[in-house]
């Protein structure tokens, strides 16, 4: 039996993104000779034959691949990160007549969520994208409404035991357990650790929660205490949340956030003049975030590469629809711990260093 080498195959053994080896066979965009010559290589000893029928396909068929996500927020810059990823693999495969539609909803409002998720169940398309809300009924209620015949893929989060073709994002509860190890660290054997999370159904934030309270339970008796608010961009509500928890813990130590409002901490403890030693751990390489943490107010940030995760999503949904080839069921991110002394690096990276 003759076995059909993919580009994908090609892409992994040459360490490069699918994109970049759709550019060295086909003779176009900017390739490093070096890179180039690997790739041929690699093509050359695997016997690499390109499918005629995916290349056919796409040449005489647009495929629409909708994108169901939260909108921005004006103090929340976390979305931006993924569009620039899914942008990026947009404008590498519209060659391929690979079309994005981005339907966004507030991501606080279930009407909003709602109306656009009917929106999206009606409209013509031939893959999609998901990021999970945290209305979790209405989530389960909308991908069963999904039809058969529409392959859908998850990132940023998940909705286990669904029949999506893959996830694409974290392990929610090893990023958990990282920030437990990180914060026993770098705080003091005895005090108290706050956790700042939202008080939704959501199961990534969840599971941050439990690896953190996991991880540090097993090796200390420190009491963690759980605080949270139903919306996090909302500014008063959050500094509400934060007056109760220093006015509350006397011996407190090192605060864990779940989101990427991280920044509203350090923000908290630089303009209300907080001189206790408390440590700060938090997600996402926002711009706020960054710029705490290169003022030290922030210790830790867990990055997990949001930018590459829409890349990916986007590039799942071609391998599976239109070059009809087996994607994996999970691609999960590296965890990253970002400090003051190497943000720059991944600033960096983040910003262009998605494909090769």
């Amino acid at each position: 039996m003759v076995t059909m080498v993919t580009i994908t195959e090609i892409a992994k053994r040459a360490n490069v993104s699918v994109g970049t080896v759709d550019r060295v066979i086909h003779n176009r965009g900017r390739v490093s000779k070096e890179t180039a010559d690997r790739v041929r290589k690699i093509i050359k000893e695997l016997n690499y034959k390109p499918n005629i029928l995916a290349r056919s396909l796409s040449l005489s068929k647009v495929f629409n691949f909708g994108v169901l996500m939260p909108e921005l927020q004006p103090d929340n810059h976390y979305w931006e990160l993924a569009i620039r990823g899914i942008d990026k693999a947009h404008e590498e495969l519209k060659i391929h007549k690979v079309n994005i539609i981005y339907y966004q909803y507030d991501g606080y409002s279930e009407t909003s969520f709602l109306e656009t998720a009917d929106k999206v169940i009606q409209e013509d398309l031939d893959g999609l994208l998901i990021v999970p809300t945290i209305f979790k009924t209405h989530d389960d209620e909308f991908v069963r409404k999904i039809p058969p015949t529409l392959p859908f893929a998850f990132f940023n989060s998940n909705i286990p035991n669904s029949r999506s073709i893959a996830y694409i994002g974290q392990d929610s509860f090893q990023s958990g357990v990282l920030a437990g190890n990180l914060m026993l660290m770098i705080t003091p054997p005895t005090g108290s650790l706050a956790v700042l999370t939202m008080l939704v159904d959501d199961y990534h934030l969840k599971e941050r929660l439990n690896g953190f309270r996991s991880y540090v339970e097993s090796q200390t008796a420190k009491p963690i205490l759980i605080y949270g608010a139903e919306r996090s961009e909302d500014k008063d509500t959050f500094d509400q949340i934060l007056d109760c928890i220093f006015s509350e813990l006397d011996d407190l130590t090192g605060i864990f956030v779940t989101t990427a409002m991280t920044y509203r901490v350090a923000e908290y403890i630089k303009t209300r003049h907080i001189d206790k030693d408390v440590k700060v751990i938090g997600y996402d390489l926002t711009d706020n975030n960054i710029k705490y943490l290169q003022e030290g107010l922030i210790h830790f940030i867990i990055g997990h590469r949001t930018e590459i995760q829409g890349y990916q999503g986007i590039y799942t949904l071609y391998r599976y629809v239109v070059l009809n080839e087996p994607v994996e069921r999970q691609v999960l991110m590296p965890l990253d711990v970002v400090t003051q002394a190497n943000v720059s690096y991944y600033q960096t990276q983040y910003a262009g260093g998605i494909g090769q």
